[in-house]
């Protein structure tokens, strides 16, 4: 039996990149019932598949109901640059091992796109790019253990 480098069942959000999150939030409670956490923001160095490396302010939200949106500021000029008409950034996975799966999503061809860094290793996240366009956030599932209480303690009070 084949091992995959990714579970179906770890799949917990998918990303849309937004032209202004808090702007975004609001529509899509308009429209859908939405609840958010609030807008967290991070500098995190990121080195991107150019090779160059860049500290980048990183602006999300994500829904507190499922199936999880997660929204992303737009930064133009990196991978973080929202499509003409805001179709799926890419879909965000759960993972064990991040080195271990980033090595094996890009033996089966999805690219490593951007990723962050921390003491000059790859860390937290990483992004895959297959040719066809779509595209996988892998994230380390020691950063958030427990979704659940991680959404909920990002809840605006």
């Amino acid at each position: 039996m084949p091992t995959h480098p990714l579970r179906a069942a770890d799949l917990y959000h998918t990303g849309i990149v937004v032209d202004g999150v808090d702007a975004w939030k609001a529509r899509l409670s308009e429209v859908a019932g939405y609840r958010w956490t609030e807008t967290m923001s991070a500098d995190l160095p990121v080195r991107l598949a150019d090779g160059g490396d860049r500290v980048l302010n990183l602006r999300y939200a994500y829904s507190l109901d499922a199936p999880h949106i997660e929204l992303v500021q737009e930064i133009p000029g990196t991978p973080w640059t929202a499509a003409a008409h805001l179709a799926t950034h890419h879909l965000g996975y759960f993972c064990d091992d991040l080195a271990t799966t980033s090595k094996r999503l890009a033996e089966a061809g999805f690219a490593l796109e951007a990723c962050a860094v921390i003491d000059g290793e790859p860390s937290v996240f990483a992004y895959h790019l297959a040719p066809s366009g779509i595209r996988i956030e892998i994230v380390d599932r020691t950063r958030i253990p427990d979704l659940a209480a991680y959404l909920r303690s990002k809840t605006p009070r």
